[in-house]
C-alpha cells in the first residue's frame, strides 16, 4: 500500500494519527522537512494503521518545533540489536539507519537506498557490494564507514537475539576503502536483501560508542538501554521506560533539516486517553487509535484519515505443544471449523474486512498461491465437547491491537460458549507476549489473536516463516511450534532462483501448517 503525506498538508494540520506498526518517525519527520510539494510515501512493510490529521495552522517548514505523540506500550530497550516489536519503530527508525529501506511508492519488496547509494549482487547470490555514502557521521562524530559497518554485523550476531538471524549467514565481511563494504554469504539467500530493508534491519551502530561504554564484554547492551549509537535524524536525550522519550534532532544529520527539533513520546495505554489528547491538542500524532474511533475522524472536517491494508492477516493461533488443545489435533481443527468469521469481521470492521481465502497475504506471495478455505462445520465441534475432560479455554489477544482485537475475542468467546466450552478472554501486553515461549509451557494460552501471514519481519515469507514457524525461534514461534518438514522447506525455499521455485515451497508449508490445525487466519488487518 502507497500513501502520500503532503509536508505542507501535514504542517497544516499540525501532526498527524498514524496507526502504521513499523513505520519509521525519522523517514516522516524527514519528508516532512523537505522543499518538493508532495514528496512522501511511508507505509509500513509489516504493520496495522489508521491515521488522521489534527487541526493546525502553519503550511511553511518551521524548525524548532516540538513534535507530542502517545505511546500504547512501552518499548523494549532501544537496543538496535535487541529491540524487535512494533511499538518502538518509531524511535528506532528516528534514531539508527540501515544500509537500504523499502521503497514504499513502488510496488512491493522493491528497495531504495538509505546508508549505501548503491548496491550489486553476485549472480550467485552469495555476494554482496555496498557503496556507501560518504561524510555519515554517528551522533558521537565518528565516521560511519565500511569497517564501522563490520563492526555493526559482529555485533548483532554476537548480542545474538531475535534479529540476529539476518546476519547469521555471513561468512566475510570486507572494506576495501571507506565507502566500500563487501559481504559474502556462506550458501545463496535471495531474502538477504529483504532481511536489510526490513523494519528491524542491521543498523549502523558505532563501535566507538560501544566500546567506550562497554563493561564487562556487554558490548554496551547496559549504555544502551538508555543511550544510542546511530546515524539518524535524532537521539535519544531521554528514555524512562513506563513513562517516556525525548529525542532531539542531530545538526550533523546528513539529509535535509526536518521541521521538528524535538519529539516528546510519552506512555498512554488507553486509546480513548490518546484520542482525547488529540482531539484538545496535547498531541500532534498517534501511532495508532482504534478503527471505529478512526471511523469517527472522517466525519470531522478538522481531520485526514486514512484506512490502510495491513500486510498480515487477524489470526487465531491454536496452542499444538500443550493444554488441552496440544495433545488434540481434532479438537484443534473441530474449533477452527465451528467459528463463523464473517459474523465476527462484519461488526469488528463494519464490512470492510473480508474472510480471506489465502493462508498467507498476498502482500508478499499472490493471491492463489497458497490458497485456505475454512470446512465450516459447527456439528464436529458439538459432537466433541461432551467427551472432554476440561471445558475450560483461556483465549488471550494482543492489547496492542486495541479493540478489534478485544471485540473479536469476547464473539469467539461467545460462539464457543454455545457448545458449553467456558472461555475466558484476557488481553496480553506486547511484553509478556514476546517472554511467553521462554517460559513454562502450562502458562501457554490455549488460544491467542495476534497476527499471521504478512512476511514477518520483511516483504518475504522467509521472514514470516523463519520466526514463527522455525524450530527453536525466539520470541515470535509463540508455542514453541516444531517440524523438520517446515524447517527444511524454508531453508530451500530461499535457495531458490526464482520467486516461483521460492513459493512452490512456501505453498507446501501452508499445507502443512494447515494440517497441524495451528494457524486460523480470519481476515486481512487494517
Amino acid at each position: 500500500m502507497s500513501i502520500e503525506v503532503d509536508r505542507r498538508k501535514f504542517l497544516k494540520f499540525g501532526g498527524a494519527a498514524f496507526g502504521f506498526q513499523a513505520l519509521g518517525l525519522g523517514t516522516l519527520l524527514a519528508a516532512c522537512g523537505s522543499d518538493d510539494e508532495a514528496d512522501s510515501n511511508t507505509p509500513t512493510p509489516t504493520g496495522t494503521g489508521t491515521g488522521t490529521a489534527t487541526s493546525g495552522a502553519t503550511t511553511a517548514p518551521v524548525g524548532g518545533q516540538t513534535l507530542t505523540l502517545p505511546f500504547g506500550a512501552d518499548m523494549q530497550i532501544p537496543d538496535p540489536d535487541i529491540m524487535y516489536e512494533g511499538e518502538g519503530c518509531y524511535v528506532m527508525h528516528s534514531v539508527y539507519e540501515g544500509l537500504i529501506d523499502y521503497d514504499y511508492a513502488s510496488e512491493a519488496g522493491a528497495f531504495r537506498p538509505q546508508l549505501a547509494e548503491s548496491w550489486e549482487v553476485s549472480e550467485d547470490l552469495l555476494t554482496y557490494t555496498f557503496l556507501l555514502r560518504p561524510g555519515v557521521l554517528f551522533h558521537d562524530g565518528t565516521p560511519a564507514d565500511a569497517e564501522s559497518w563490520i563492526k555493526s554485523f559482529e555485533r548483532r550476531l554476537a548480542v545474538n537475539q531475535g534479529p540476529a538471524y539476518m546476519v547469521a549467514g555471513v561468512i566475510e565481511m570486507t572494506a576495501p576503502d571507506p565507502t566500500t563494504f563487501i559481504v559474502t554469504l556462506s550458501e545463496p539467500n535471495n531474502a538477504f536483501l529483504h532481511y536489510l530493508a526490513c523494519p528491524w534491519r542491521p543498523f549502523a551502530v558505532s563501535p566507538t560508542a560501544v566500546a567506550a561504554n562497554e563493561v564487562n564484554g556487554d558490548l554496551a547492551q547496559e549504555w544502551l538501554k538508555t543511550h544510542d549509537a546511530g546515524t539518524g535524524p535524532y537521539t535519544i536525550t531521554e528514555f524512562t521506560p513506563g513513562t517516556g522519550y525525548k529525542l532531539n534532532y542531530v545538526e550533523s544529520w546528513w539529509g535535509e533539516t526536518p521541521d521538528f527539533t524535538t519529539i516528546n513520546i510519552t506512555i498512554v495505554p488507553d486509546f480513548s486517553t490518546q484520542r482525547l489528547l488529540l482531539e484538545s491538542g496535547e498531541a500532534d500524532l498517534t501511532k495508532s487509535i482504534g478503527f471505529r474511533d478512526a471511523l469517527s475522524f472522517q466525519e470531522n472536517p478538522d481531520f485526514e484519515t486514512y484506512i490502510l491494508k495491513a500486510t498480515s492477516f487477524i489470526t487465531l493461533w491454536l496452542n499444538p505443544t500443550s493444554g488441552m488443545l496440544g495433545s488434540n489435533r481434532d479438537l484443534r481443527r473441530a474449533i477452527i471449523q465451528a467459528i463463523d468469521v464473517k459474523s465476527i469481521l462484519d461488526p469488528t470492521f463494519d464490512g470492510t474486512v473480508e474472510v480471506t481465502t489465502d493462508f498467507i497475504s498476498p502482500a508478499v506471495i499472490p493471491t492463489g498461491v497458497t490458497p485456505f478455505h475454512q470446512d465450516y462445520d459447527p456439528t464436529v465441534l458439538a459432537g466433541m465437547v461432551d467427551s472432554l475432560e476440561s471445558k475450560s479455554i483461556d483465549l488471550a489477544y494482543r492489547e496492542s491491537g486495541g479493540p478489534p482485537y478485544r471485540q473479536i475475542a469476547e464473539l469467539i468467546q461467545t460462539q464457543l460458549a454455545t457448545f458449553g466450552l467456558d472461555v475466558t478472554v484476557r488481553g496480553m501486553p506486547s511484553s509478556q507476549m514476546f517472554a511467553m515461549n521462554t517460559g513454562p509451557e502450562d502458562q501457554f494460552p490455549d488460544l491467542m489473536i495476534t497476527t499471521w501471514g504478512g512476511g514477518g519481519d520483511a516483504l518475504h515469507f522467509d521472514t514470516g516463516a523463519r520466526i514463527q514457524l522455525r524450530t527453536g525461534a525466539k520470541p515470535l514461534n509463540w508455542f514453541n511450534y516444531s517440524n523438520a518438514e517446515v524447517d527444511a522447506e524454508m531453508d530451500l525455499a530461499i535457495l531458490e532462483p526464482t520467486v516461483e521455485l521460492t513459493n512452490a515451497h512456501y505453498t507446501k508449508i501452508s499445507e502443512i501448517v494447515q494440517e497441524d490445525a495451528m494457524v486460523f487466519p480470519l481476515g486481512r488487518d487494517v
